[in-house]
């Protein structure tokens, strides 16, 4: 039975997570399932013929079960008929419903849901909702207000009066899918508020059952509250993520430089905050006098009341099911290995939402729950004679991160090689010192405030010494490594090889052990260990072979190809470019401009969007850069350098050219004093410039023009007309990249170009100046003759970009037009066959 329920269990995921990806056979499934069967029975294998059948349908079940729970997702509100501005994908309305969850105020913020029951367009056209899901954004306009969304609770009657709109699909190919991450939870629409005044509450009836949902939110502020009492500073936050799994206070630096280090499971409510918490209460029953089995049935029902006060993450209701499994099958005499327990667990998420498969902490606790219990015995087997301590701390940091590798590059695309070392070291310290003192110093707070701040300063001399361990790894860079999204087969055959590496390593271990014993279990001992030999060195060959193509699996498969992308960065340009032997240049970086004035910095978020940190380096890493050869900076705009901090902050830079000025804004300064700081050769360009990345790609500078003086370094506040502009030639295409010069330097190059014999018609030109009325002016256009233009602009911009009058000499010029405000990063692959391109958005394919 304990086999059975395991992979049951193991097969009914794997069809969910087939659905997930794709892979919905559905009748032909079946239809193969029958045909199997038939055949299994008419060989006379009946028993196998039965359990083929049950697996097959396990993974069916799994695969239509996911299938239909997903079709499901749907709005059952539609947009009003008239009063709808297609253009922006917006509409006015009036909602009214209950708010579903606690409120979350960030600056000038404040983010919940609200569970609707009726929509009045502003047309008048009123909808019943049933129930549907929104997800609500209120703009705070003035500071006060901060304090009146703070006292907003869950389960008030809520009417609010905003902008409706669909949530932002991912713009740029591998970005983050915002509309695909709220359908995930049922939610197909977005309201935007202005200010707290648009919104009229009033509290739930007196026997309502969302009060006592309100009264666990009360309790666990409660529990923050008191947290940061005791613990200074940034622990508070880090305090409470780790004991009651409230995160939104954790330092957002901070919590990256756990994610570098593969540490962010700790910050997870799991097995041992459950764990610690029965442990207790079993303990404290004991301790008046109850006897074991009734403190076992009240750890029972006290588990589920831990699990919604710690927020009930995927990781605390698995660690909770478990548990409660575990309990009840130790009452009875059932199901008694963990495996088991394990498998029940997983089946009853899934079966209540199969939609949690798709869940990354989801994922990650059950596959390093499962990989421990199956994993830690055979690891242990193979490490050479220490301690058993250590032996058994050693086994278990290698079996999770050989388990959770994998799944933590395709969801963060970085693995550090200090990451065992780190887990080693941490891991223990905080779950078994750091985690039960904080618990109990939260718990003696209540009774005796004295005596837990005493109790505190340890805690927090140990939370320093995390903190300083952490911040030691920062110094080396060089440690911490991009990882290219791997796919689904990739993963498939990590694990296959791992396990038959780990198995036939084992074999080889034991054989070796028997002949020292002098048993022989085979007659050709001799022979049998050779081959045992050449088949784990055929396994260890084959897995590190699939490291290094997960590494670089360009290296192996995009050879002799080109890729020049025009990435969405909003009101910004960024382009970054792959020759066919695998070079990587970036030109510009985007840039998030702030128009915040004085006295208005109580606006500031404490995780404001960076689009270098969540939209540039993330894709870079996603797409196997591991290091740029050269960065070019056309000019010193902050929507063009403002994403390059983090990109030399989190990613190698071989060279920087840049148009031999310096403007005096802090960003500006900023970004090359870092350059100099981490030895980045710093190299001015100018017309006549010309310099090769690899054998297929010449680049050649048109601007900036000379200056007289030479090529020292001076300041320049206007930086338009200074951009520097590159001719790029790959596999016979040509990209000319302009920046953000104006008419007046078109009219100059034009000048020094006109016998330079550039002229010849260009493939693709990147539009100056995001569009403006001011740039792409018809001489310019009719010298280059380009077949394809891209403008870089952001949806809805305060600008008007791209302007009417530079779209128009465009058509008339004849060159096709991409736009990314309107279809998201363009991107062009330069083969031997041809030019090819390809959108996010309003998806199109052309050659």
């Amino acid at each position: 039975m304990s086999r059975t329920a395991i992979q049951t269990a193991a097969v009914f995921a794997a069809g969910a997570g087939l659905a997930a990806a794709g892979y919905r056979p559905l009748f032909w499934g079946w239809a193969v399932i029958a045909a199997i069967w038939m055949l299994a029975v008419l060989a006379g294998r009946r028993k196998t013929a039965m359990q083929v059948l049950w697996l097959s349908a396990a993974l069916l079940a799994g695969n239509s079960y996911y299938a239909w729970a997903d079709a499901r997702l749907s709005s059952s509100v539609v947009s009003p008929s008239t009063g709808w501005n297609a253009a922006a994908d917006e509409a006015g309305a009036e909602l009214a419903g209950r708010l579903d969850t606690p409120v979350e105020v960030d600056g000038d913020r404040a983010v919940f849901y609200v569970r609707t029951e009726e929509w009045i367009w502003t047309d008048g056209e009123a909808v019943r909702a049933g129930g549907e899901l929104v997800y609500v954004t209120v703009r705070l306009q003035e500071q006060p207000e901060q304090k009146v969304a703070a006292g907003w609770r869950r389960g008030d009657r809520i009417r609010l009066t905003g902008t409706v709109k669909m949530p932002e699909p991912a713009r740029n190919f591998g970005g983050f899918d915002f509309r695909e991450y709220l359908r995930k939870k049922d939610v197909h629409w977005m309201v935007t508020v202005k200010g707290a005044s648009a919104i009229e509450l009033s509290p739930p009836g007196k026997w309502d059952a969302a009060r006592l949902l309100r009264w666990n939110d009360s309790l666990r502020e409660g529990a923050g509250s008191r947290l940061a009492e005791l613990f200074p500073g940034e622990e508070a936050g880090y305090m409470k993520g780790l004991l009651i799994g409230i995160r939104e206070d954790l330092d957002p630096e901070r919590f990256r430089n756990f994610s570098r280090l593969g540490l962010t499971h700790i910050l997870a409510i799991s097995g041992l905050h459950v764990g610690v918490f029965l442990w207790a209460v079993t303990a404290l029953c004991r301790r008046l006098g109850v006897t074991k089995e009734m403190a076992a049935r009240i750890g029972f029902w006290t588990i589920p009341l831990y699990v919604v006060f710690t927020g009930s993450s995927p990781s605390v209701v698995r660690s909770g099911l478990t548990a409660m499994a575990g309990l009840y099958a130790a009452g009875k005499g059932w199901l008694k290995d963990g495996l088991s327990l394990l498998a029940l667990a997983l089946l009853g998420m899934l079966v209540w939402n199969p939609l949690y498969i798709t869940d990354v902490g989801f994922q990650l606790s059950f596959l390093v729950t499962a990989g421990l219990l199956a994993g830690v015995p055979a690891i242990t087997r193979l490490i050479p004679g220490i301690h058993p301590l250590w032996k058994s701390s050693l086994s278990v940091a290698l079996t999770a991160q050989l388990v959770s590798f994998p799944i933590s590059v395709y969801y963060f695309n970085q693995f550090s090689l200090l990451s065992l070392p780190a887990n080693l070291l941490l891991v223990p310290l905080i779950s078994f010192v750091v985690t039960p003192l904080g618990y109990g110093v939260l718990l003696l707070s209540f009774v005796w405030p004295w005596a837990a701040k005493a109790a505190a300063v340890l805690v927090s001399l140990l939370n320093r010494f995390t903190f300083y361990t952490i911040d030691l790894s920062e110094r080396l860079p060089s440690m911490h490594l991009s990882w290219p999204t791997p796919s689904f087969l990739w993963i498939a055959a990590y694990y296959m090889l791992l396990v038959w590496l780990v198995l036939q390593a084992g074999v080889l271990k034991q054989h070796g052990e028997l002949n020292r014993q002098r048993i022989f279990l085979v007659p050709d001992g001799a022979g049998f260990r050779r081959r045992c030999i050449r088949m784990t060195v055929l396994a260890s060959a084959l897995w590190t072979g699939c490291l290094l193509y997960g590494y670089a699996p360009t290296l192996f498969t995009e050879r002799g190809m080109g890729t020049v992308s025009f990435l969405d960065v909003g009101q910004g340009d960024c382009a970054w470019v792959r020759t066919s032997e695998g070079k990587h240049i970036l030109i510009d970086g985007g840039g998030t401009i702030s128009f915040r004035k004085a006295g208005e910095e109580w606006k500031e978020r404490q995780d404001p969007f960076e689009v270098g940190r969540k939209t540039v380096v993330p894709l870079l890493k996603k797409r196997g850069v591991h290091k740029l050869d050269t960065l070019i900076i056309s000019h010193q705009d902050t929507d063009h350098i403002g994403g390059l901090q983090a990109v030399l902050e989190e990613i190698p830079v071989g060279r920087i050219l840049f148009n031999g000025t310096l403007k005096s804004s802090p960003g500006a300064v900023k970004l090359f004093q870092t350059a100099v700081s981490l030895g980045i050769p710093l190299i001015p360009v100018q017309q006549g410039d010309e310099f090769t990345t690899g054998k297929s790609a010449v680049w050649k500078v048109l601007a900036p023009l000379p200056e007289e003086g030479g090529t020292q370094v001076r300041l320049l506040e206007e930086q338009n007309d200074e951009s520097v502009v590159m001719l790029l030639t790959m596999k016979g295409r040509r990209f000319l990249f302009t920046g953000d010069i104006g008419e007046n330097q078109e009219r100059r190059l034009l000048d020094e170009l006109s016998d330079a014999g550039n002229a010849s018609p260009l493939d693709v030109m990147k539009i100056a100046h995001h569009g403006s009325r001011y740039s792409s002016s018809g001489d310019w256009l009719w010298y280059w003759s380009p077949r394809l233009a891209v403008i870089s602009a952001g949806k809805n911009n305060v600008y008007g970009h791209p302007s009417p009058y530079a779209l128009e000499r465009l058509t008339e010029s004849g060159a096709g037009v991409y736009r990314t405000d309107r279809q998201g990063e363009v991107e062009f692959s330069v083969r031997d066959e041809g030019l090819f391109v390809r959108t996010k958005l309003a998806e199109g394919h052309g050659k």
